[in-house]
């Protein structure tokens, strides 16, 4: 891999025909590091970020309708693509805000003007294992991983063998499965999907990465996964304390460390919440 600076930001080669566009901070949140994809005459980038000029790409794919994937995307005037069942929320506001789950407030205008977000009403919808052919024999699989969006998706670009995460993101903080759609079965399950995926590059669309040796990509996932038990413990320790529903047990640091929290952490730790205490009442670590 080689990366270059460039008036619009820092860029690294991963492979012959993917590069990616580094976001500022390193692509911490709410800034991301979208994929660019080019082979022959066309340009396809996957996702898009604060700096990133999404105008002129002949196709721009969407892992999700998450606000930091969808920076400045009003300005595309080609063809955008997002998962079918991810197409309402970036179709219209009102579905991206019901999606979210988030009570309405002042968020909403915060939102709009930070992240240019605007409606796609043209927006193309794809199905699981849909395929794009960009050119030159070079291809843009859709790989299905929901649980943080019901529709959220990676994509591997082949002949590279680049395999583009989205927000199966690596952190510390964990996995986020806090919108009305969202799943933390689905969570696991495509957690456990991406230990078995084999790929030359993994690319994150956030801070971490992009993983070259496998057992490194191996070891920040499991790292990130571990996260899932570490708050089910914290959950049963309150549990055990009386704080036995979901809204008792937001603010106790479940999901969100002490300290300054996002306008959203109410509404994502209820339904968080609520998601492990439904999962260990079905697995009879809780009784009905």
């Amino acid at each position: 891999m080689s990366d270059q600076d460039t008036p619009a930001g820092r860029e690294l080669s991963l492979s012959p025909h993917v590069t990616q566009l580094r976001g500022p901070r390193g692509g911490k949140y709410p800034a991301g590091n979208p994929l660019r994809v080019t082979a022959g005459d066309t340009t396809v980038i996957i996702d898009s970020t604060f700096g990133t000029d999404v105008s002129a790409c002949d196709l721009l794919l969407l892992s999700h309708y998450h606000e930091d994937h969808v920076v400045g995307a009003g300005a595309h005037r080609g063809q955008v693509a997002v998962h079918v069942r991810d197409a309402e929320a970036v179709r219209s506001w009102d579905e991206f805000r019901a999606a979210l789950g988030v009570e309405p407030g002042g968020w909403e205008h915060d939102m709009v003007e930070e992240f240019s977000w605007s409606a796609l009403p043209d927006a193309t919808a794809f199905g699981d294992g849909a395929v794009f052919e960009v050119g030159g024999g070079v291809t843009i699989r859709v790989v299905p991983l929901p649980g943080h969006t019901a529709g959220h998706c990676g994509f591997m670009i082949e002949p590279d063998g680049v395999l583009y995460l989205a927000d199966v993101d690596m952190s510390s903080f964990g996995p986020m499965y806090g919108d009305a759609d969202s799943s933390l079965a689905d969570t696991r399950a495509t957690l456990a999907a991406c230990a078995a995926m084999e790929a030359a590059v993994y690319a994150p669309y956030h801070h971490k990465g992009p993983y070259t040796d496998r057992d490194d990509y191996q070891a920040a996932l499991a790292a990130h996964s571990a996260v899932l038990d570490q708050r089910e413990r914290r959950l049963l320790d309150l549990v055990a304390q009386g704080h036995a529903t979901a809204d008792a047990l937001v603010g106790r640091g479940v999901i969100f460390r002490p300290g300054p929290r996002p306008v959203y952490a109410d509404a994502v730790e209820r339904t968080m919440c609520a998601d492990h205490l439904a999962e260990l009442t079905r697995r009879g670590v809780l009784g009905v």
